[in-house]
């Protein structure tokens, strides 16, 4: 009977967290940039000529100065989010990815019953009072195992410690001679309720990597409440393959793939794993010190990485170290919700995990110049580069002292189910409350032509140039090191060309 109601407060469990995802998302979705797609307009290869720029006098600014002493950042990340950092070759070109549980191996969660939970469910009217407190109060005296497969949700059958693979007993009326059998038990059970056989299959695979990680007692136990359930992809296929939704020349990676580096880089609070690539200059020496130009939305922007690549090569500007950030392949780094997530209600773990985990990894792994890094985001990832630039003075660590903004989307801060903070944006966070000048340097730019693609998710608020212009106004105000710039274009089209040109001018070669 306990194991019963283990299985059902764990299923419970995964299906509040998914529905209160998915019910967000209905609203989320009608108030969010839709994900960038070559059909949307023709796009041309051409850079974007400028039709605006905007800079006030240098003599009637506060020109932001680079530190001249060298950047020391202190890695704060944990024991085990320093175990789980693989780094692997790059594999966007495969024709297959590597299995499921290779990377960061299966992660097995024991933990107590979250009072939390219940909190939510009774606070979205889920549960009377009475059955709150029973709950809670079953909740005090009870735990369960749950696990996941390289941070993916699994809801199956977990066997107790020390079982070899032989006899297996579940329940009363339920137990098998081996755990082959009890895969057979399964894959029947599922054909019995209508599931189709890739889904079975996947059921099946994942039940086998956590009965292996049980059986060689491979797994790590995280004892703490594990927030990755909490995610709108708790329950995405670990075995799926997104590599066709990323945008990319294939041909030009492939020419520069011998120089990126491919990460997977787990982050406790988020509960997320990330895939990180690093594309090193040509003729890198381990000696030099580079600084990093470093990109949100990997899923679009390593297809940036052989452009920028290319001018190096060719002495039009200097050597950089690029990075982009995304999720691994078995997501679709391009939907609005797994976005939406990350760069506007979580963008400040987000940047606790830039400022305190990622960056002083690569540091320790690469010679980087933090005083002279750039930091990049686009549409929600504006937002977040927005976020990152006017909370950079809350951090002991350093990493950037570049910021561009690009096409910021506002308005998606007010989202109908949102709290994502819009007002502490629109203060800057109150950046100049605690400080009289920004001490870094920042570029905020959009596409003239972008309003009337999203005319539909405004709601009353500031259109995506209003939300610019009003930008420009508040920060100029306080005599910044400010560029604005607005290129003939829609949402996403100059992005690579105000890239390139960005990387020249900010970054000559010598």
């Amino acid at each position: 009977m306990m194991k019963k109601t283990a299985s059902s407060l764990l299923a419970l469990a995964l299906l509040v967290c998914a529905g209160s995802c998915s019910g967000g998302t209905k609203n989320e979705q009608a108030t969010s940039i839709p994900a960038s797609t070559p059909a949307e307009t023709e796009i041309t290869t051409a850079y974007a000529p400028e039709t605006t720029e905007t800079e006030a006098p240098a003599t009637e600014k506060y020109i932001a100065e680079k530190p001249s002493e060298t950047i020391i950042l202190t890695n704060k990340m944990t024991e085990l989010e320093r175990s789980c950092v693989r780094k692997r070759p790059f594999s966007l070109l495969d024709e297959q990815l590597p299995e499921p549980g290779v990377m960061i191996g299966n992660v097995i969660v024991t933990k107590e019953a979250s009072v939390s939970l219940y909190q939510e469910l009774l606070d979205k009217g889920s549960f009377t009072e009475e059955e709150f407190n029973e709950m809670k109060s079953e909740a005090t005296d009870y735990s369960y195992r749950g696990a996941l497969i390289d941070g993916v949700a699994y809801t199956g059958y977990i066997p107790e410690d020390g079982y070899d693979g032989g006899y297996l007993y579940i329940d009363e009326g339920f137990s098998f001679d081996s755990k082959e059998e009890f895969f057979d038990s399964q894959r029947k059970n599922c054909e019995e309720d209508g599931m189709d056989e890739a889904s079975t299959e996947c059921l099946v695979k994942q039940t086998e990597l956590v009965f292996d990680a049980v059986i060689n007692a491979t797994y790590t136990t995280i004892p703490d409440r594990y927030e990755r359930f909490d995610m709108p992809f708790s329950n995405s296929d670990p075995f799926a393959d997104f590599r066709s939704s990323w945008e990319y020349d294939a041909e030009a990676l492939s020419e520069i793939k011998d120089h990126i580096d491919e990460y997977l880089v787990y982050d406790e609070q988020l509960g997320l794993e990330f895939l990180v690539h690093v594309t090193l200059p040509p003729e890198y020496d381990a000696e030099q010190s580079y600084p990093v130009f470093f990109m949100t939305d990997g899923v679009w922007r390593l297809n940036d990485h052989a452009a920028l690549y290319k001018a190096m090569e060719q002495g039009e500007a200097a050597d950089v170290i690029l990075v982009s950030l995304a999720y691994d392949y078995y997501i679709n780094g391009t939907e609005d919700p797994f976005r939406e997530r990350l760069l506007l209600k979580e963008r400040e773990k987000l940047l606790n995990f830039i400022c305190d985990d990622l960056m002083p990894y690569l540091g320790e792994n690469y010679n980087i110049d933090c005083a002279d890094s750039t930091l990049f985001g686009h549409s929600m990832g504006g937002v977040f580069s927005h976020c990152a630039c006017f909370k950079s003075d809350c951090y002991e660590n350093q990493p950037f002292f570049r910021y561009i903004v690009g096409s910021p989307a506002f308005f998606n801060l007010y989202g109908m189910d949102s709290d994502y903070d819009a007002d502490s944006a629109m203060n800057e966070y109150g950046y100049f409350d605690r400080n009289e000048v920004l001490k870094k340097k920042i570029f905020i730019c959009g596409g003239s032509l972008e309003d009337p693609d999203y005319s539909g998710a405004y709601h009353g608020h500031d259109s995506l140039l209003k939300g610019l212009e009003k930008l420009n106004e508040r920060i100029s105000a306080h005599k910044a090191d400010l560029t604005y710039k607005l290129y003939e274009s829609h949402h996403y089209q100059y992005v690579p060309g105000m890239l390139l040109e960005f990387l020249k001018a900010e970054y000559p070669h010598p």
